[in-house]
């Protein structure tokens, strides 16, 4: 029987239109039984089991008829499963889709966008539509930060009733994200990352973490922390090399799987002895990885309560002391029974209790003279998934510099800002350095409101604007580092930011490439 795509679409348009969570809500309850409409939400929403390697539609050609098609959905999704799978994927998976899509009703245009979008556009997420529905999304809980613009209002060394109180500050970790779920019951130790992807399970360091529920009150934890990766002297690689790498190895099954198919296709000797070459090199690598890894923690709570989303038995600074006092055990027990963890260690994240913002700040200040990403600062809060607004700040460190306006990219027509201004192109003054720089304001992209009082309509297209009006003006951009494009080799910047478009009375003039180089280097005060 063929899927209604029809209705599906309609259902979620009406989402769309309805402001208040509240009100969409009502709408998502009166959906609790509908299998087709929980069988879309899956492919939108369920980032654990589903990933399709694009986040967009390829150019699809204008025609002037609609194709028949018993089921699109079933077909949509077969293509969805494929990609998932890897079985399908970069321009084989864009030449798939532009055959599908090409005389495809616009409803199926949109959905096939939302999916890869992994979002509906509807301002709903995933704990709104469990909660309406039922838990049918599998989600990987994850407590974010704050940025450091709520530092202020977040961070407080004196109580509500005037007494002083403490704030735990930690080194802002800059390797890859683990979650590790140790099961005493199951006597099992499995890892993912933040989005629920299953990290490595042959590895005898993480298998030896088992360990740890020798020494804590419930027999099923979950661990959080970041990897990192030792080089030949001992050292901690830097993020671009050791994250990379160890994101590979995390990868390993997928990529044997890949290199089998490819060593299978091969149409002469010499491209297969290409190809095992090229897999022996991975495997020396994920060897060498295995063996020398450190794993930062920060924190540990009840594995039923992480998945849970929430607990609160325990604050921050109780399951921070405890994680401490674990791991201490731990690595005591480890080196009294000889067990052999090759040149891995477990740590604690570096930290300290202080007790003003001084104090806080001149941890900080270490933290990049060490070459540390930054801080984050901490109250004594329970464990939430989501942003924790009651006081959990990152501070990263970032620098600055000035470029001038050369150009513009028109913004993605699927995207929010359709019409307006996607990004400015801008370069150094020599045009050593070239980077594409968005974050601007609606106003500054040419959109207003269709409706001051509903946001819900969108945004409209300022009459008259002039999408050339910043063009040769210097801008003002923070930025995490220098870097290059991976495509052309040019000087780029990492996570770049506007700050301000200058006005000629302020600075007329960019900075050049050298002088950008050297300000990378410095260190904010």
């Amino acid at each position: 029987m063929s899927r209604n795509y029809k209705a599906l679409h309609e259902v979620i348009m009406k989402i769309k239109e309805t402001s208040g969570s509240n009100d969409k809500k009502i709408i998502l309850e009166a959906h609790t039984g509908n299998d087709e409409f929980k069988e879309y939400f899956l492919y939108v929403y369920d980032l654990v089991n589903k990933v399709y390697g694009k986040t967009k539609l390829p150019t699809i050609a204008e025609v002037d008829y609609i194709v028949e098609n018993d089921d699109w959905l079933e077909e949509m999704y077969s293509i969805l499963d494929e990609m998932a799978a890897k079985d399908l994927k970069g321009k084989d998976a864009d030449s798939r889709m532009q055959d599908f899509l090409t005389g495809a009703p616009q409803e199926i245009k949109d959905l096939m966008f939302w999916v890869l979008q992994r979002d509906v556009k509807a301002k709903i997420g995933v704990t709104l539509i469990n909660e309406a529905m039922g838990k049918f999304i599998q989600i990987s809980p994850y407590m974010r930060c704050e940025s450091e613009k709520m530092f202020d209002k977040r961070i407080k060394f004196v109580n509500e009733h005037g007494q002083p109180t403490q704030v735990l500050v930690q080194t802002k970790a800059d390797g890859a994200f683990l979650n590790t779920c140790i099961s005493k019951d199951f006597d099992t130790v499995d890892t993912s990352t933040r989005y629920g992807r299953k990290g490595p399970t042959d590895n005898k360091f993480i298998n030896s973490l088992s360990k740890i529920t020798d020494f804590t009150e419930n027999d099923n934890s979950t661990i959080h922390g970041e990897f990192l990766l030792k080089d030949k002297d001992g050292k901690v690689m830097i993020r671009e090399t050791g994250n990379g790498r160890i994101n590979s190895y995390f990868k390993k099954e997928e990529w044997l799987k890949e290199y089998d198919k490819k060593i299978q296709k091969a149409k002469t000797p010499k491209a297969s002895a290409k190809l095992e070459k090229e897999l022996q090199e991975h495997l020396d690598d994920w060897n060498y990885t295995s063996r020398n890894l450190v794993y930062k923690v920060w924190d540990i709570l009840p594995t039923e309560d992480w998945l849970n989303l929430y607990y609160d038995k325990e604050l921050t600074f109780k399951r921070f002391l405890n994680i401490k006092e674990y791991v201490s055990r731990y690595n005591k027990y480890i080196e009294s029974v000889n067990i052999d963890i090759d040149n891995c260690e477990l740590q604690i994240i570096n930290h300290k209790f202080v007790n003003s913002v001084d104090e806080a700040m001149t941890f900080y200040q270490e933290q990049l003279d060490l070459g540390e990403e930054g801080m984050v600062a901490k109250m004594d809060t329970p464990w939430e998934n989501g942003t924790n607004t009651k006081g959990c700040i990152k501070l990263k460190d970032f620098k600055e510099c000035d470029l001038v306006i050369i150009g513009y990219n028109e913004a993605d027509e699927h995207s929010d800002f359709a019409g307006g201004i996607g990004s400015y192109i801008c370069e150094s003054s020599d045009g050593i350095l070239k980077v594409n720089i968005s974050g601007m304001k609606r106003h500054q992209r040419g959109l207003i409101p269709v409706d001051e009082n509903d946001s819900s309509k969108g945004l409209k297209l300022i009459e008259d604007f002039d999408f050339e009006e910043h063009i040769g003006k210097v801008i003002a951009v923070k930025y995490n580092e220098l870097t290059k494009n991976k495509d052309t080799g040019v000087p780029s910047l990492f996570l770049p930011s506007i700050l301000e478009i200058r006005e000629s009375s302020d600075k007329v003039i960019a900075d050049d490439f050298d002088k950008i180089v050297s300000d990378s280097k410095k260190r904010k005060k």
